[in-house]
């Protein structure tokens, strides 16, 4: 009905009102990214010393919301979230390069980021796949591909080809973060945006898209894969299970040649998509024909799964010992956390670990420093993101407890999201111990954080409640830190 007056309040107004207002939130949006992505790749032009890098940053837009609209028949959601991604991640590889050039002289100074671009020519002869090491060709594969289509157009080399495709990959991510969001809330377009927001201003979202790092690529195929599997919980039938099959088979693939000591945890999370499968539904004949199936193949493959736990062990244990003696080397303030926790037995490891993983570094300013390198800087502003964000992930991790007691078949998808991020964050504790490595999680961190609705007020008081005794745990580690650095 009109309101009092004559106005018509929102949710009264025509059909065409409301799209010519959403139709005018778009073009905003457009024109916003548009200026984020010529800024962030004139800045990284003026870092390489080429005045070719917008070009290139428009083109992988252009090209990025082609394949997006494509995928995901043009909805709005899945194509804000990869926009959004994509130019506040070539923003910050301008500013991270121009940064770098001027405090290094080198447009990145990032050890990974260097020992990356050293392993691609710039012009023929390019390296051969085979003379790529083996555990990261994927990656160094497609930027070898990148720069051999730019030297057949006349492009100067430099960092800015490679660090704009990296955000694309993270924008493309960030869409497929939404689409699985999509399976879960259905066409709910606060959650989506929300989901696609959190994303694109995540400070591992930005630091992946912003530098020369294989992680973009990490993130994008365990996304891919958890996409899948998300969307055959939610529908499980032969179609979806076909497909959750085939992105399992191309991301397990994918990460032999990106970081193969990850290619463990698919058998962990995939036997876990099987759980939660079985036990959102009741027995029959076909699903103890399943049952008895699995049964004989894991009596048939029982050497097989044994390598398979000695596998698991060792990757546990190289992680642990490589990642360990990097950290040992960080001039942080995390240093003290490295003597009182890292060098632990693995349960207290697990509890205080997990705990340092999510406040970290201790302080939450160790890394704004002169002089620090480009990572650590926006590697700082994600540990402040974390902590900011992190009381709606919490919020959400009892929303779907909730779920579970009041929808039991339909909750268990939302199990499964809790459990791939809890089961995840474990074993980065257990193993490397890396923040960025969590970036892989991070899709259902941001799923779980968009459940609590905050225009609801009881939601918004659950998210208050848990967000005042967080903010003060996080008051008291810094506290402690003091005292045992002898500040206070």
């Amino acid at each position: 009905m009109p309101a009092p007056g004559g106005a018509i309040r929102p949710s009264d107004a025509p059909g065409g009102v409301r799209h010519a207002a959403s139709s005018l939130r778009g073009r905003l949006l457009i024109a916003g990214v548009a200026l984020l992505v010529l800024t962030g790749s004139c800045l990284q032009g003026y870092a390489n010393g080429t005045a070719e890098a917008p070009l290139v940053g428009m083109f992988f837009l252009a090209s990025g919301c082609g394949v997006v609209a494509a995928a995901f028949r043009g909805r709005g959601p899945e194509v804000r979230a990869f926009m959004l991604t994509y130019g506040l991640g070539v923003l910050a590889g301008g500013l991270a390069q121009c940064y770098a050039l001027v405090v290094f002289g080198e447009p990145q100074s990032f050890s990974d980021s260097v020992y990356f671009l050293q392993q691609v020519s710039p012009r023929p002869p390019f390296v051969a796949l085979v003379e790529m090491p083996a555990d990261v060709a994927l990656a160094i594969a497609a930027w070898q591909g990148l720069y051999a289509a730019g030297w057949w157009l006349g492009l100067s080399f430099g960092t800015y080809t490679a660090v704009m495709f990296n955000a694309l990959v993270m924008g493309i991510s960030g869409s497929l973060t939404v689409a699985t969001a999509r399976a879960l809330f259905g066409h709910d377009p606060w959650r989506l945006r929300r989901v696609g927001t959190l994303f694109a201003f995540c400070g591992l979202s930005l630091l992946f898209g912003a530098l020369l790092l294989r992680d973009c690529f990490v993130v994008f195929f365990t996304t891919l894969w958890f996409w899948g599997v998300v969307r055959w919980l939610v529908r499980p039938c032969a179609r979806t299970l076909a497909a959750a099959a085939i992105l399992t088979a191309v991301s397990v693939c994918a990460m032999l040649f990106l970081r193969d000591e990850a290619v463990v945890l698919f058998g962990l999370f995939g036997g876990l998509a099987i759980a939660c499968w079985y036990a959102a539904r009741r027995l029959n004949a076909a699903r103890l024909s399943v049952i008895a199936l699995a049964l004989a193949a894991v009596l048939a493959a029982s050497p097989y799964i044994a390598g398979y736990a000695q596998a698991f062990l060792n990757a546990q244990t190289s992680g642990e010992d490589k990642y360990t003696s990097l950290s040992e080397q960080e001039d942080t303030g995390s240093s003290l956390g490295m003597r009182l926790i890292v060098h632990q037995s693995l349960p207290v490891r697990l509890v205080f670990g997990t705990g340092l993983l999510l406040v970290n570094p201790i302080p939450l300013s160790a890394n704004f420093r002169a002089g620090a390198l480009e990572y650590y800087w926006i590697r700082g502003y994600h540990g402040i993101y974390q902590v900011l964000v992190l009381p709606l992930g919490l919020a959400g991790l009892l929303a779907a407890g909730r779920l579970l007691l009041q929808e039991r078949r339909k909750a268990f998808p939302w199990m499964f999201v809790a459990l791939f991020l809890l089961l995840g964050v474990l074993a980065v504790v257990s193993s490397s111990g890396e923040l960025r490595h969590l970036g892989q999680f991070m899709p259902a961190f941001m799923i779980l954080a968009a459940l609590p609705d905050t225009r609801q007020v009881r939601d918004r008081l659950r998210v208050r409640w848990i967000a005042l005794p967080w903010y003060a745990a996080v008051m008291l580690a810094h506290a402690a830190w003091a005292v045992m650095k002898g500040v206070i």
